[in-house]
């Protein structure tokens, strides 16, 4: 009752933990932040949480307006030090020595030890003497081994006269998955996978798999999970608030017969392990296909035709490419994964592809969201397709970005850079003229003309990007307008989703047509942040050599923007965007900035269009985005410091009439949020 927006079951059992608490009125609830988990000796060096859970604190406090609490950011991969710091900071105010804190960590720590050590003994034990089938429970700790969240499964295998043992009995610390699963960033992966790869191995192992329904992170693991497991059959069982015992136990019992059936077939044998293939790598005579997300990769594709390499932006998605995706998808992925891989698989089938000259890019991320499993995802897909000579070329959005993108010429990143920049200023006076046009149709056709002299001034085929821009200001400050008051209205959200015109139903067009002005959070703001990141992660690790590039990057990014910009001083009311370091600050009240990705992004951009005198926020998402859910519960919180209408669309490809009814509504309430019908808080919050 108390869960502000659609999450999973162990984040909704979360805030019943909380919510007893504050009923039994405790004075202080210890609610950490965990971001990472593995220790730095660990074969990951990243081993995330996923967001909900790495949210929970900062989530409960809109939830539970007033709650005391103190939230450490508990990142083990940074060491001991750090934890100390961390809770010597939570811990000042009730005046807890350093010294107390120091012992504590020692006596928790040789606890763990000890737990940790029997577990293993007794695992050993087990597994050794072991002369009859048994069902491993495979999941994550907060679900697959918490009695009231998975049902007492065990105890009832126990009933069938099945042993079942939990995975941790396993000797998955000594499986290194990395050579297999190299980004396999969350924690829960790299164990699932771990003991995946133990029990295909085992004829005397089987697995139960235990998650639930809308797990973000399982809708790609389990796939990945199937692939280790190597044919051999186990059971995935997805629990939740709804869930009964009477369905649990009956696919559990039938999943039992089905592998009494099998060994009891003549000739049984285990099947044996897949061979896994080397991605293919990317070469200068491959053509580069680059999907749509939106006509900024038409300056990726520039770029790379500047560097030499033949490259070429898909088609915009639609209906047809998505419903090829879907053939491919389980349908528990990211939206944008179903679109990118229905565009990629489409061009794939085309007649007069050749795979032994062609190529896809798609960049890659270190979580903890979603989409650093895009690239692997579409790997699987082309090695479906019998393509896997075709590489998938991944850049890391990491602090190895810019190093990555270097291997298409040390030029690459800041050519595609000025085309990025020059399209997010061609769509601002698109959006900021189209409203108010007085001739229909003008403000497309003007920018359509102006978006190809950029892509061919990238290419450096015709031109000066500048004189593109001195055009640009000249011909959208020809088109004759209309006086009108309309309410400006920020979209924030999930980037693909936001930018890509098919994957939103075009949200921009619709937010016009009801009387609005839209102002799209630009592009670059997540590349500036990626920047800024990989800044730090350099600076904690203290490898000064490597901080030169990214700082000069960065130096002359913002020169680039900030020379950009002057063309249009006076003329674009949204020109300014805030710096990446200013949004974090903006968004410190409601997220901690160790929480990474779009999310605290996406709330700092909020408090930004705020402050510009924005009417109404519409947080766009894909169904199901975990940082978007996020961001949908915090806007409540927006919504009662700020008072500014706050709506979040989920879109999933089914156009539905809600979606206008809701926008319809919605516009009613910024026009009056505008007009001071609303009574506004002051932004200074």
């Amino acid at each position: 009752e108390s869960v502000l927006s659609e999450s999973c079951f162990p984040v909704k059992t979360a805030h019943g933990h909380i919510k007893y608490l504050i009923d039994k009125q405790v004075d202080i609830i210890f609610l950490p932040s965990f971001v990472n988990l593995n220790k730095q000796d660990d074969f990951f060096e990243k081993g995330f949480a996923c967001p909900y859970v790495q949210t929970i604190p900062y989530v409960a406090k809109i939830a539970f307006p007033g709650i005391r609490a103190v939230t450490p950011v508990i990142n083990m991969s940074r060491g001991r030090a750090f934890l100390e710091k961390e809770l010597r900071k939570v811990f000042r105010p009730f005046k807890v020595k350093a010294s107390r804190i120091s012992k504590a960590l020692d006596s928790a720590q040789a606890a763990q030890d000890m737990f940790t050590k029997e577990i293993k003994s007794k695992g050993s034990e087990m597994i050794s003497s072991l002369d009859k089938r048994a069902v491993v429970v495979v999941g994550r700790a907060y679900n697959a081994f918490d009695r009231g969240m998975n049902l007492d499964i065990p105890r009832k295998l126990a009933d069938l006269k099945v042993l079942s043992i939990p995975m941790d009995f396993l000797p998955i610390e000594n499986e290194d998955i990395s050579g297999e699963w190299p980004n396999m960033y969350w924690r829960s992966g790299q164990k699932m996978l771990s003991a995946a790869k133990i029990i295909s191995a085992d004829p005397r192992l089987y697995a139960l798999n235990i998650g639930n329904f809308s797990c973000g992170p399982d809708s790609f693991i389990i796939k990945y999970f199937e692939n280790e497991m190597s044919g051999k059959p186990y059971l995935h069982l997805e629990i939740d608030e709804h869930s009964a015992d009477a369905g649990a136990i009956t696919r559990c019992e039938a999943f039992l017969d089905s592998i009494e059936n099998k060994q009891a077939e003549p000739g049984h044998s285990e099947i044996k392990p897949k061979k896994k293939t080397a991605p293919a790598q990317l070469s200068g005579r491959r053509k580069v296909y680059i999907p749509r997300m939106s006509d900024h990769s038409l300056a990726l594709a520039g770029a790379f035709e500047y560097c030499g390499i033949d490259a070429e932006v898909l088609p915009e998605s639609c209906k047809e490419a998505v419903d090829i995706g879907r053939k491919y998808v389980s349908g528990k992925e990211c939206y944008p994964c179903a679109v990118t891989t229905g565009d990629m698989v489409k061009k794939a089938l085309e007649n007069g592809f050749d795979p032994e000259r062609s190529a896809f890019f798609m960049p890659s991320g270190s979580g903890p969201c979603r989409f650093g499993q895009y690239n692997v995802f579409h790997r699987q897909v082309m090695g479906e397709l019998g393509l896997e000579n075709v590489p998938i070329f991944s850049p890391n959005q990491d602090e190895n970005f810019y190093k990555d993108l270097g291997i298409v010429g040390k030029d690459f990143s800041m050519r595609a850079w000025k085309g990025v920049i020059a399209i997010s200023l061609l769509k601002k006076c698109l959006h900021e003229t189209r409203p108010y046009e007085k001739e229909r149709g003008v403000s497309d056709a003007v920018y359509r003309e102006l978006l190809d002299d950029v892509v061919q001034s990238v290419r450096g085929t015709d031109g000066r990007i500048e004189d593109v821009l001195r055009k640009a200001r000249r011909e959208f400050g020809g088109i004759r307008r209309d006086d009108e008051n309309r309410p400006l209205i920020g979209i924030i959200g999930e980037i693909f989703v936001r930018s890509n015109n098919f994957s939103n139903e075009n949200l921009i067009q619709k937010i016009e047509s009801l009387g609005g002005e839209a102002y799209l959070a630009p592009v670059e703001e997540w590349l500036l942040y990626i920047n800024l990141m990989g800044l730090r992660k350099l600076l904690i690790k203290k490898d000064w050599s490597g901080i030169i590039e990214p700082l000069l990057k960065r130096f002359f990014q913002k020169r680039t923007e900030h020379g950009f910009a002057n063309h249009f001083r006076g003329f674009l009311e949204t020109l300014h965007e805030p710096d990446t370091r200013d949004l974090l600050d903006m968004a410190e009240p409601y997220i901690h900035s160790s929480f990474e990705g779009e999310t605290i992004l996406s709330i700092g951009k909020s408090i930004d269009l705020v402050r510009r005198g924005a009417s109404g926020i519409i947080n766009a998402m894909p169904f199901g985005c975990m940082p978007g859910t996020i961001v949908s519960g915090m806007m409540r919180g927006l919504n009662r410091d700020f008072g500014i209408p706050c709506l979040s669309i989920s879109f999933d490809g089914t156009e539905s009439l809600t979606t206008v009814i809701q926008l319809e509504a919605f516009i009613d309430q910024a026009r009056d949020y505008k007009n001071g019908s609303v009574k506004k808080v002051s932004s200074s919050k």
